[in-house]
């Protein structure tokens, strides 16, 4: 009897030493997973910096003869020069176990919220497929959102609109700082900003920017945005030919219209612009599964390029 019941003492014994070592050992595996993550997660912010301090490096590259074309064997530098000429670039380096890619455009190749016309809005819509039923609510809407009074438009809502009432915020009575705002402002939405395809809308958010003084930089805008604008059809076309260069693909070292190009189409000046001043930047630093990304706005007219606008956060994990 005595050594039965010591057996079963023993046997309790293991069972509670095996289940303590289960329980430690799962923590560790815990503790090792989350301190993984943390230093993935440090690292992916890490080199998401190094990517707009990378950018920063080319939108300060200048050609020491910029009349020779001049094709680089490194890629870095090659994408450097590709932005001193007013191209867009995407520009991707591995470092260690981790990634940096980087996107450099330019907001004149985006349409300036702040200076639109109705008649603009009106172009911007039905490029973007949006049903002209909504148009006038979107315009009045946007129109009572920015004015400084509390009139109603026809088709506007003030902040005593049971809209902004039950969602507890008022009409700003100012322009729009940045173009998520525009989700704030009544019959406007993420199904206009961000596309819905199953009803056929593209979205505008892309087409749009609150940066610059409304000229539109006809080398790097969008055919979209191209056609968006009061401009013959025929005008459109012949940019979009000429910014292809004379093998007519994008994207190639002979891309961008000259300033003879511009003259010889007779864009105006009022309304083009061949010298961008704001140049966007969106840095994403990757390691395994942690992505970490950064967006800014640089003033090109500065010399330290300070960033005038900064958003950063976490992208999936």
């Amino acid at each position: 009897m005595k050594k039965g019941a010591a057996l079963v003492v023993v046997m309790w014994v293991l069972i509670l030493v095996a289940m303590i070592v289960s329980v430690f050992a799962f923590e560790m595996q815990m503790e090792a997973r989350i301190i993984s993550a943390q230093r993935k997660r440090f690292k992916a912010e890490q080199l998401a910096l190094a990517g707009i301090e990378l950018s920063r490096a080319m939108l300060s590259f200048k050609e020491e003869n910029s009349a020779e074309e001049i094709i680089y064997e490194d890629p870095y530098l090659n994408a450097a020069a590709h932005i001193a000429k007013g191209f867009a670039v995407e520009y991707s380096e591995e470092f260690g176990d981790g990634e940096i890619s980087i996107r450099i455009d330019f907001e004149e190749s985006r349409l300036n919220i702040r200076t639109l016309t109705p008649d603009d809005w009106r172009m911007i819509f039905e490029q973007a497929n949006i049903p002209n039923t909504r148009w006038d609510d979107m315009i009045d809407c946007l129109d009572d959102w920015q004015d400084e009074n509390d009139l109603h438009q026809l088709n506007g809502a003030e902040s005593d609109d049971p809209f902004y009432r039950e969602r507890g915020y008022k009409c700003k009575n100012g322009p729009v700082d940045t173009v998520d705002e525009l989700m704030l402002v009544k019959n406007w939405g993420e199904d206009v900003l961000y596309g819905t395809p199953e009803n056929g809308i593209s979205g505008i958010a892309d087409w749009l920017t609150t940066w610059g003084d409304g000229k539109t930089d006809p080398s790097t805008a969008s055919p979209e945005v191209l056609y968006s604008l009061s401009i013959p059809e025929e005008t459109v076309e012949a940019i979009l030919e000429i910014r292809r260069g004379i093998d007519g693909e994008d994207g190639t070292d002979d891309d961008g219209i000259t300033q003879a190009d511009f003259d010889a189409m007779g864009l105006d000046p009022k309304r083009f612009t061949l010298s961008p001043q704001y140049a966007s930047v969106t840095s994403i630093g990757r390691v395994g599964n942690v992505e970490n990304r950064i967006s800014c706005i640089f003033n090109l007219g500065e010399d330290t390029l300070s960033p005038l606008f900064w958003t950063e956060g976490k992208l999936s994990e």
